[in-house]
């Protein structure tokens, strides 16, 4: 198996993994009740078409066709969403961002683990995904900050 293969096996699962994030993303702005919850996460799904398309981009430019078939590792990975968009069986906003917020960590470890593997030694493709991480990752936070205000707004807790 050549580079370019490697890549497009990677990138393939990426692409999957922000597909599955954006379709949690619509899934949980229907759960929330907050206006602003949903225009953040309306705002998300956006982020995620695009960073999907951008990988999708990069998959022709290596000769590949998106949504091939999965590696072990990201399979994993991508259960571990959809496990996380069907716990969401408890409606209030908390749940829901919590849930967002363990859905991005998923991603961020799937940007990590390839960034981290030694077949991306390509400068030009690790800073792509590297920019990439780096908007998920400030996404996580903001999902953390509001999460967490959350608390200070329920007095049983």
């Amino acid at each position: 198996m050549n580079y370019t293969e490697n890549y497009n096996k990677q990138l393939q699962s990426l692409h999957r993994l922000l597909n599955d994030s954006k379709q949690g993303y619509t899934e949980a702005a229907g759960l929330v009740q907050s206006a602003d919850l949903k225009d953040l996460f309306s705002e998300i799904i956006k982020q995620r078409e695009t960073l999907a398309t951008e990988i999708r981009d990069r998959i022709h430019s290596y000769g590949g066709t998106p949504d091939e078939e999965r590696s072990d590792l990201m399979a994993s990975l991508h259960r571990g969403w959809m496990e996380i968009k069907t716990s969401m069986t408890k409606k209030d906003d908390q749940t829901v961002l919590e849930s967002c917020r363990n859905g991005d960590q998923t991603v961020l470890d799937a940007y990590d683990d390839i960034l981290q593997g030694d077949l991306l030694n390509d400068t030009d493709i690790k800073t792509f995904l590297m920019s990439q991480r780096l908007i998920v990752n400030e996404t996580f936070t903001e999902l953390d900050r509001r999460y967490f205000s959350l608390f200070k707004k329920d007095p049983s807790i």
